[in-house]
């Protein structure tokens, strides 16, 4: 679309909100009142938008909830691509390539690519997580669970670097408020090449213990590690921990070597106690 005369700005896009993202050339800006309706659009003094259309929130949720399977619950606006089976399962929105077998159990707002296998009151809080609800005591989501996470990473040096939860850039796993969470993570770190060692010598570690999540997310760890393959042979010395990593999420660190490449995988078992009190 060409600038109208007398005016520098013009629109670039609509969202599927309705409404109208204008441009000067370089940078998106939101039009004035003149400016939207020279362009024979509709300004919404109320909020200060220009739209193209009147956004129909109840439309848009069937849309957005497409290709799903939900005879066994029901699903929140964003949900795509998602299977629920069983009796009163839920997603809370934004939730794409999931499945939920058993009942009352939920994905929680924005989880991707994530499964509910089997069981009652299990949720699924994490990216890529597989969840196998423990009953809940029939009267809450996530007072006891088991479920498997998949965090991997890179390090270069011998800095600690907190692993990925399904290689996402800034994503851990969630802290849950009052509970106990017992975990057993194996750590496998592998030389590329890149740098200094031989490529595919590796380094194997074990960490399991338990961590306590108060009502203000403060953490109390206790654990062991064990070197299942080290330095000798195709072995190399790593190190890995389970740790707070913001203050909402926590999940392995590992230690690598100066000047060497490794690429990590960690497999993640957590088992969660959840109560009602307070810490």
């Amino acid at each position: 679309m060409d600038y109208k005369k007398g005016f520098n700005i013009k629109p670039e896009k609509i969202l599927n909100t309705g409404r109208v993202i204008f441009t000067n050339g370089t940078n998106e800006i939101l039009p004035n009142q003149i400016a939207c309706e020279a362009y024979g659009y509709t300004y919404n003094s109320a909020t200060g938008t220009c739209d193209a259309f009147k956004y129909n929130t109840t439309v848009a949720r069937k849309f957005d909830n497409i290709l799903n399977n939900t005879s066994g619950g029901s699903t929140e606006s964003g949900t795509k691509d998602t299977i629920l089976n069983g009796q009163e399962n839920t997603t809370k929105g934004d939730n794409y390539n999931n499945i939920i077998n058993g009942q009352k159990q939920e994905l929680a707002q924005g989880v991707k690519n994530s499964i509910i296998l089997s069981g009652k009151y299990g949720i699924a809080e994490n990216q890529g997580e597989v969840v196998i609800g423990g009953g809940g005591f029939n009267e809450a989501l996530g007072m006891s669970q088991t479920s498997f996470i998949q965090q991997s990473g890179n390090t270069t040096d011998a800095t600690q670097t907190a692993l990925l939860t399904q290689y996402l850039p800034l994503t851990y796993i969630q802290k849950v408020k009052n509970s106990v969470i017992g975990f057993e993570a194996n750590i496998i770190g592998v030389n590329t090449g890149i740098g200094e060692g031989t490529t595919g010598h590796y380094g194997y570690v074990q960490v399991k213990g338990a961590v306590k999540f108060g009502n203000s997310l403060e953490s109390q760890y206790s654990q062991a590690t064990t070197h299942i393959v080290s330095a000798g042979q195709s072995g190399i010395n790593i190190t890995a921990v389970m740790k707070d990593i913001t203050a909402t999420s926590f999940g392995v660190a590992v230690t690598g070597l100066d000047e060497t490449y490794i690429q990590w995988t960690a497999d993640i078992k957590l088992f969660r106690n959840n109560i009602e009190q307070t810490f």
